[in-house]
């Protein structure tokens, strides 16, 4: 018992393992700017002979052919959030009033079903802290009832875990964790299949806390255990298998996740007509994971394989089309975002902005295209201009959808949203260390540092530049090289301006707040208070 619980503050209050099934790696986000060189292509889909054999080329991070980035470019990476696998309990039987029983009338086994609801309730809110309190409680309860070497506990301690991890506990997760995969294997054996949930959650703690190799270690296991009861190319075992390529990314090993996400995309074609429907969803993840790796030339052609697809079933004026559509525009726009490459070719920017134009085409010609759907194929192309340099153009494109959005009172709420503020079209992405690099996660609190805080205003011109910016607040004051670097992030963003009456209007008053991690040496001595107004970035028209 004392290898799971752990006394934290008094009373019964303790802390087990945790097991939010998410974790924080490092991802090339979708930004949207020029990219190098490359020849404008038909949205018809290419043959095999000229695509060469795509998937099949080993993964390298300084691109594809025609896309040369250095590795160095290469954006901080997020893994987006996975699903969360709550161990199920025996629900059947609940009474729809549970919640209303009086906690002195139940016995042990209604009191459990009422706190997994409300539990359950806790989580899909994603209100950790009060979920965590529940899950001791079950726990608790739980082990008291059913014992210590259950399957009932070991599901109670994977369910607290996700919690846990919620409020990111990581330490507890890992040491408590790894309590309920050894009360599976004292169950059942190490090659339970209820052991594949409790390892992918303390890989993902691992993950999370900065142990990439350990995560490694349990995603592994999990994709062994998992091959062991369900065979080779069971589709479970995909989820897992993506966790273990972010987890190769993490520690730099770009050749051995490309590897997996061939593995992820033969499972997912695996006895499917590769020129059905059936075959979308592989090609999509395929497509989405080429982006990443910058094999924009292969992303490309994936894309077209979907739209070719797609047409073959539907015909060239489905409104399926749109979305293939316009990430094979966007895909046109990374390289440059990425280098900070300046628009020297626009060929590249008319191959993207070929497939934005027959998407607005879709929407104007298919009879089931909604004003929503015209309206969103609108401000991409609106976007792509803005992005690409293009002001004229993407007012011209703003315009029209100012018009459309103000034909129905309904839809003025949703012009207020679109088009009566400065929207920003890539992210503002300043490190969160001081000093640091800015493509390390920052998971948690770092040991030996203090949190700091910069608010930073700027203004948005109707070419949707950023201008006026300058330090509004800083506590503590006198880090003169993050606010230096908050400045620069803001420069280089781009936002679709701001309208009035359906003109375009300069937007004032703007600010940014950016939290980050310092030491306390890197205080100068003695501590200068910066000016109000201080400019953090030179000429503020520049760029």
């Amino acid at each position: 018992m004392m290898g799971i619980l752990r006394s934290r503050v008094s009373g019964c209050a303790f802390v087990l393992s945790c097991a939010l099934l998410a974790a924080a790696a490092t991802s090339v986000a979708a930004p949207q700017d020029a990219a190098p060189q490359d020849d404008p292509a038909a949205a018809a889909t290419p043959t095999e002979a000229e695509a060469g054999d795509a998937a099949d080329t080993p993964a390298d991070p300084a691109g594809a052919a025609g896309d040369d980035v250095a590795d160095e470019t290469l954006e901080p990476i997020v893994l987006p959030r996975q699903q969360i696998f709550l161990e199920d309990v025996d629900l059947d039987q609940v009474d729809p009033n549970i919640l209303e029983t009086q906690p002195d009338a139940e016995t042990p086994e209604q009191k459990l079903r009422r706190l997994f609801v409300m539990y359950m309730d806790a989580i899909a809110d994603r209100g950790f802290e009060e979920a965590d309190t529940l899950g001791k409680q079950i726990v608790e309860l739980t082990i008291s009832e059913y014992g210590l070497d259950s399957h009932e506990s070991a599901k109670a301690l994977t369910n607290l875990a996700i919690a846990q991890h919620g409020i990111q506990d990581y330490e507890s997760s890992i040491l408590n964790y790894t309590a309920a995969i050894g009360i599976i294997e004292r169950v059942d054996d190490r090659l339970s299949s209820a052991l594949i949930n409790p390892l992918r959650g303390l890989g993902a703690a691992q993950l999370a806390s900065g142990r990439p190799d350990l995560a490694r270690e349990a995603y592994d296991r999990a994709v062994h255990v998992s091959h062991v009861n369900e065979g080779p190319h069971n589709l479970e075992q995909i989820e897992v298998l993506q966790s273990l390529a972010e987890t190769y990314l993490a520690v730099g090993e770009a050749e051995e996740a490309a590897d997996i996400q061939k593995r992820i995309f033969y499972l997912q074609a695996r006895n499917v007509d590769d020129q059905s429907l059936d075959m979308i969803p592989a090609l999509k993840t395929r497509a989405e994971w080429q982006r990443r790796m910058l094999l924009l030339e292969q992303e490309r052609y994936t894309w077209r394989r979907i739209i070719g697809i797609l047409e073959d079933e539907y015909g060239k004026e489905s409104l399926e089309l749109i979305e293939p559509l316009t990430e094979l525009a966007k895909s046109y726009l990374i390289v440059g975002y990425l280098t900070d490459a300046p628009y020297v070719d626009s060929s590249t920017v008319a191959s993207g902005e070929i497939y934005l134009k027959r998407a607005v085409r879709i929407t104007e010609r298919n009879e089931e295209a909604g004003w929503q759907d015209r309206m969103a194929a609108l401000l991409q192309l609106g976007d792509y201009y803005m992005v690409t340099d293009r002001a004229n153009r993407g007012h011209r494109v703003y315009r029209e959808v100012w018009d459309l959005l103000s034909e129905e009172p309904d839809r003025l709420p949703v012009r207020a949203r679109e088009l009566e503020q400065a929207t920003p079209l890539n992210e503002i992405r300043p490190p969160r260390m001081f000093g640091g690099d800015p493509s390390v996660p920052i998971v948690s609190d770092p040991p030996g540092y203090d949190t700091a805080t910069v608010t930073v205003g700027y203004s948005v011109s109707t070419r949707g530049q950023a201008a006026d910016i300058r330090v509004v607040d800083a506590d503590p004051p006198g880090l003169s090289d993050m606010y230096e670097s908050v400045g620069r992030e803001i420069r280089r963003c781009i936002w679709r301006p701001k309208m009035v009456d359906g003109e375009f209007v300069d937007a004032p008053d703007l600010t940014f707040n950016h939290q980050f991690y310092y030491r306390r040496a890197d205080l100068p001595e003695p501590v200068q208070e910066p000016a109000e107004d201080e400019l953090v970035s030179g000429n503020p028209n520049s760029g």
